[in-house]
């Protein structure tokens, strides 16, 4: 799943209508940004994790002061969203409260360092996107100021000093998935600090990303998945009328057994995926023991599962986009989505309140495509 891609002049338009303010410097500082992500403020990662503890530290406090003095809630304190697409699969996160910053500060740090080693820029790259502040603009500083920046050699930026007193901007560049996402990296890195062996279930509706979110999630903690779509019940096994009964198609308790027992001991897995196709077990998937075991897919929250979870994640999309994104997905196959696994799901959801039972609830219908 692709994340929406925005076009670097609307990037711009849109920075200039949050931030009226903007002078030539942010301009050119969020085109950098924009082409070298985080690369120019990498040094030690020591420095890197103290610096940015002190800041987060700071920037919640003045926060919530500033929140007392309004008498407004620290939530509300500013109007900055907590992350902000600035082009190129990169987005600025913002340091705001909510966050127990003993666990969110280190492990911004290394998503911060992540993004550095994944993202390169090139100063042919950033002289081609300059060239957008040269058409027609309300600034008309901008031009000379570029004159100027580009005859010096194009260095890295500070915001100007105009935007720092309107904005006090605190945030980090990070990939677009690990800041979209960072809600959910949180939770889990959190479980890991106080547990060996945690198992997450991410459950939602078809397309709304459940794979693509547990192959990041497994990337980035080393973690291992496995497929609710491996543990179907072959037919011969299936009651009569299973095509009417939420998870009459669902082998959940090898699931237990194979799966959910052994995780929760920290143990090698050995998953035995059922072949619709061919209509029987496969050969064994031997998977040893990890501290993260993530398990993916329509029915892993049902209540004969959702007490051996230690966090449960339902993934949301809206219902156009889903459709959207089922019709680029499986082409003429989605006849099947929408006649039998769709109001399948639909009626597991109502049945069991599974919204209502999750621990975390994400939509994720703005960022992918």
């Amino acid at each position: 799943m692709a994340v929406r891609q925005k076009e670097l002049q609307e990037i711009l338009s849109l920075h200039r209508q949050r931030y009226p303010l903007m002078e030539p410097a942010d301009y050119g500082k969020l085109i950098y940004q924009n082409e070298f992500g985080p690369e120019h403020m990498i040094s030690s990662p020591d420095t890197v994790r103290q610096w940015l503890s002190e800041e987060w530290t700071e920037t919640v406090r003045d926060a919530s002061e500033q929140a007392l003095q309004k008498k407004i809630s620290p939530a509300m304190a500013g109007d900055t969203a907590p992350i902000e697409e600035i082009g190129n699969r990169l987005y600025r996160f913002h340091l705001t409260g909510g966050y127990d910053l003993s666990i969110a500060a280190p492990l911004l740090a290394r998503l911060f360092f992540l993004t550095a080693k994944r993202h390169r820029g090139t100063l042919e790259g950033l002289r081609k996107k300059l060239t957008v502040l040269q058409e027609p603009d309300k600034q008309p500083a901008l031009a000379p100021w570029l004159d100027e920046y580009i005859r010096d050699g194009c260095p890295a930026l500070h915001h100007s000093e105009i935007y720092r007193q309107a904005y006090a901007p605190h945030y980090r560049i990070l990939r677009d998935e690990y800041a979209i996402y960072f809600p959910i990296i949180y939770q889990i890195e959190k479980r890991l600090q106080r547990s060996d062996h945690v198992i997450v279930a991410i459950d939602g509706p078809c397309g709304s990303g459940k794979s693509s979110l547990a192959a990041l999630l497994a990337e980035l903690f080393s973690g291992r998945v496995l497929h609710m779509d491996d543990y179907y019940l072959p037919l011969q096994r299936r009651s009569p009328g299973w095509e009417h009964t939420p998870c009459g198609n669902m082998d959940l308790d090898r699931l237990m057994q194979e799966v959910l027992l052994p995780a929760a001991r920290g143990e090698t897995i050995s998953c035995r995926p059922y072949s619709c196709r061919q209509g029987q077990l496969l050969e064994a998937r031997i998977l040893p023991g990890a501290p993260l075991t993530i398990v993916e897919g329509s029915y892993s929250h049902h209540p004969m599962l959702a007490s051996h979870h230690d966090l449960k994640i339902f993934l949301h999309c809206r219902h156009q986009e889903q459709l959207a994104r089922l019709k680029h997905r499986e082409g003429t196959q989605i006849n099947a989505y929408l006649q039998r696994w769709i109001p399948l799901e639909e009626a597991y959801h109502r049945a069991f309140d599974i919204v209502a039972q999750c621990d975390l609830y994400f939509d994720n219908t703005p960022y992918f495509m």
